[in-house]
């Protein structure tokens, strides 16, 4: 049973490191685990040398993932069945030496390679926010340029309807296109007082 074990997590690991590989583009964490992978590599054809047992070649090749959110969510499903497999192969194995590294080798998945995609895919999230809010301060900016320039009376429609144009209809978007018609209406509504 145990060179059918070790052919099994062997397969998984082939499968992981070839993954990794192919995300690798996107640097950390994936280079960190590509090379994590291979010392898994390492440490199951150890014992398959033992135990004189012929090792396959990686059958595996993955075409580069399209973002890093699509490549670090793949990794954390394939991280979450690798923790899985190697429940099934402790159940099913007896060779204590074999049991201790599939322990260890499950651990440093659920233990470090689990929590560094997690965590890169939050940094990632965080960045992206950080990124809109930024975004959304130049059109605050902005409008606050566009208002000035309505109130001394130096916008031209053409301008007005550029800056509009420019804007993103999202919940922010929308929110200071209302803020600035209600400017507008209240600019017209005072030039109409005077």
């Amino acid at each position: 049973m145990s060179v059918d074990n070790l052919l099994k997590a062997l397969d998984d690991e082939y499968k992981a490191y070839s993954f990794y590989f192919s995300a690798s583009e996107f640097g950390t964490p994936f280079t960190n685990l590509l090379e994590a992978e291979a010392n898994h590599i390492n440490a199951i054809s150890f014992h398959l040398n033992e135990l004189k047992a012929q090792i396959p070649a990686n059958p595996y090749n993955f075409t580069t993932p399209k973002s890093f959110e699509e490549a670090a969510t793949t990794a954390l499903q394939n991280e979450q069945a690798n923790v899985e497999l190697y429940n099934t192969l402790v159940a099913n194995e007896s060779d204590p030496q074999i049991i201790d590294t599939f322990y260890r080798l499950q651990a440093a998945s659920y233990n470090n390679h689990i929590p560094a995609l997690q965590n890169a895919l939050n940094l990632n999230s965080n960045s992206k926010f950080l990124e809109q809010l930024n975004q959304g301060k130049v059109l605050i900016d902005e409008t606050a340029v566009m208002v000035n320039r309505l109130k001394d009376g130096s916008l031209s429609q053409d301008e007005l309807e550029g800056f509009l144009g420019k804007l993103n209809y999202s919940l922010v978007g929308g929110a200071i296109v209302g803020a600035f018609g209600v400017i507008i209406a209240n600019e017209l509504l005072n030039k109409n007082k005077e």
